[in-house]
């Protein structure tokens, strides 16, 4: 990874560390559109997290994902050999529904758990986005990228800090 990456990525999770309460090991929540990427790009998917967060991580699939992985993709081998790597999360629902939704849903709209969020789905990063506290990670171009940090992010944990000190807002 390249130095200047590497500093903004280490800048981007000390502010989660500080801010949000997260600490090591990571947990990162994986979808299976990243799993299938990483095998079609051939990534190492367990060494390039750890690389982009800066520690150890654990990484973790629910089983709509696993269901996901196993019925889609050209590169369905590699994708489930990676995908038995990971600890296996327990989705809130009774059947079955689409990975990227199932990942919604465990997250949940604050994050309680802390988990950081591999995925590929445009839809799924617009809705997480919203939340304060949630780290992105995706794939472009054969490179896993930790989106930076939301100025709404920043902007709350600035007010969060100037209550506790007791300054007057600005």
């Amino acid at each position: 990874m390249r130095p200047k990456r590497a500093k903004a990525y280490k800048k981007v999770m000390q502010f989660y560390q500080q801010n949000h309460g997260f600490r090591e090991p990571y947990q990162i929540l994986v979808s299976p559109e990243f799993v299938l990427e990483g095998a079609a790009k051939k990534i190492d998917i367990v060494k390039a997290l750890e690389e982009v967060v800066g520690g150890r991580v654990r990484l973790f699939i629910s089983h709509c994902g696993i269901r996901d992985v196993r019925t889609e993709g050209p590169n369905r081998d590699s994708a489930i050999a990676t995908s038995k790597q990971f600890e296996k999360r327990r989705c809130p629902h009774r059947t079955p529904i689409a990975g990227a939704e199932c990942t919604g849903e465990i997250v949940g709209p604050t994050n309680q758990h802390n988990y950081c969020v591999a995925t590929q789905d445009d839809e799924l990063r617009k809705k997480l986005r919203k939340i304060s506290g949630m780290p992105l990670i995706h794939i472009s171009h054969s490179v896993v990228v930790l989106e930076p940090v939301p100025k709404q992010a920043k902007e709350e944990s600035l007010e969060q800090v100037q209550v506790k000190m007791g300054l007057p807002e600005l």
